[in-house]
């Protein structure tokens, strides 16, 4: 979610930054095109009542779900690791199947949000804890607003300048768009709301200024943050996430906010405020805050990135620094197979880093716990459906498979299939 808009001090440094590498005539001719197509299908969307819009968006998501495999898989591994050991398989089904149906609607519905007047937005919105947000704002010490890919995200975009008191401004943090032309015609919509704009590129010295003025920054904090960010526990699971918010507060003090959008009816949302329960504005605490905030619509989240990802490489290492602060330990862990080899030499064990993962075994003949580690019974047939069927036996997803010998090439092709990780022995 973003609400971009120009101010001297954000997009023109970025866009003097992208201006340096001079785009070739295709390129151009493409950005084009797709400014020119996207002003055509808004202006369409334009003409339909919302609530027309967002059942449009339910049927293409719903078609979505069929024919996007790979995207399918996604969706259905992100739901089985947020809520394992709490929702059945069949469960797990339907809200994946939700998660569709409502990405579709909510990404139709906030092209049509775009062109509501203030009058028709107040139909839309319902403003929950808003004493919340307001009781951070009157502290005078600024606020990170904690923002989710979740809902409506148009919906929040435009309510945001509404919720500031006078003399506060408002701002956020956003990825430029690839297209610059679809970036300037965004950024103009925003302005004329208002709202500041930092590019995630910028220094975030700009940012912490901003908040010790007083101003409000929306930053989205539940995508994985690779490398820079910090491992803490994300729905009990290890992984990257993002310190910006933890770091914008602890340097100045501001005030943590978080904020859930809820599908009530067909073309209606719940907007609702969270208060960061813990005092410390550690890494830890604020993904505990967006947790929260997901749960109260999982549906309504967009799952169809991929948010616990495994590397290509090196399945077995995530990327992430040590968190600050005391973190609680992780409740689920990583699931990867060792293949034996066909005279039933089982490959080392890669040493996980973090160490969260229980190891498991795919041995010929009939099925047994050799060193404590969980076996599996591998006869021939396919490796694609042997994988699966492995993956299916526990809560958690498998992650990745570790093995060698004649196979090795067969079983490194399955596990791309099926997005899993791969590791050859002695690699």
């Amino acid at each position: 979610m973003s609400l971009p808009v120009e101010t001297p001090s954000t997009v023109q440094s970025s866009d003097r930054r992208r201006g340096l590498i001079r785009p070739t005539l295709a390129r151009r001719v493409k950005w084009r095109l797709e400014a020119i197509a996207y002003a055509m299908f808004e202006t369409a969307l334009g003409g339909l009542p919302l609530s027309w819009v967002a059942r449009v968006g339910r049927g293409l998501g719903a078609l979505a779900h069929v024919f996007l495999a790979r995207r399918r898989r996604t969706v259905m591994r992100n739901v089985r690791i947020a809520f394992a050991g709490e929702k059945t398989p069949d469960e797990l089904r339907v809200l994946t199947a939700e998660v569709f149906r409502r990405s579709g609607a909510n990404l139709l519905s906030s092209l049509r949000t775009v062109r509501l007047k203030d009058t028709q937005l107040t139909k839309v919105v319902d403003l929950c804890d808003e004493a919340i947000f307001h009781e951070a704002v009157a502290r005078g010490r600024g606020v990170v607003m904690v923002l989710a890919h979740m809902g409506n995200w148009e919906a929040l975009a435009q309510w945001f300048p509404r919720l500031l008191p006078p003399g506060v401004a408002g701002a956020t943090v956003y990825r430029p768009l690839n297209n610059p032309i679809m970036n300037r015609r965004v950024a103009r919509a925003r302005r004329r709301r208002g709202v500041a704009l930092f590019s995630k590129d910028d220094n975030p010295l700009g940012m912490a200024g901003f908040l010790r003025r007083g101003g409000v920054l929306g930053v989205l904090s539940d995508q994985r943050a690779g490398s820079i960010g910090e491992l803490v526990p994300f729905f009990g699971r290890l992984t990257s996430c993002t310190p910006i918010p933890a770091i914008l507060a602890r340097r100045t003090g501001a005030a943590i906010v978080g904020v859930s959008l809820r599908t009530v009816a067909t073309g209606r949302w719940e907007l609702r405020f969270h208060a960061l329960d813990e005092a410390t504005p550690i890494t830890v605490n604020v993904m505990g805050l967006v947790e929260r905030m997901m749960r109260v619509s999982p549906a309504d989240v967009f799952w169809l990135q991929e948010r616990w990802k495994i590397s290509s490489s090196e399945p077995h290492r995530q990327n992430g620094k040590v968190a600050r602060g005391e973190v609680v330990p992780a409740t689920k862990r990583r699931r990867a197979l060792l293949w034996a080899s066909e005279d039933g030499v089982l490959p080392p064990a890669p040493v996980a880093i973090p160490d969260d993962v229980d190891y498991e075994v795919a041995v010929s003949g009939g099925t047994v716990v050799e060193c404590g580690l969980k076996g599996h019974r591998y006869v021939g047939g396919r490796i694609h459906e042997f994988l699966q069927h492995v993956d299916a036996a526990g809560e958690q997803p498998l992650d990745y498979v570790v093995g060698g010998g004649s196979r090795a090439a067969d079983v490194a092709r399955a596990c791309d299939q099926l997005g899993l990780g791969w590791m050859e022995a002695g690699a």
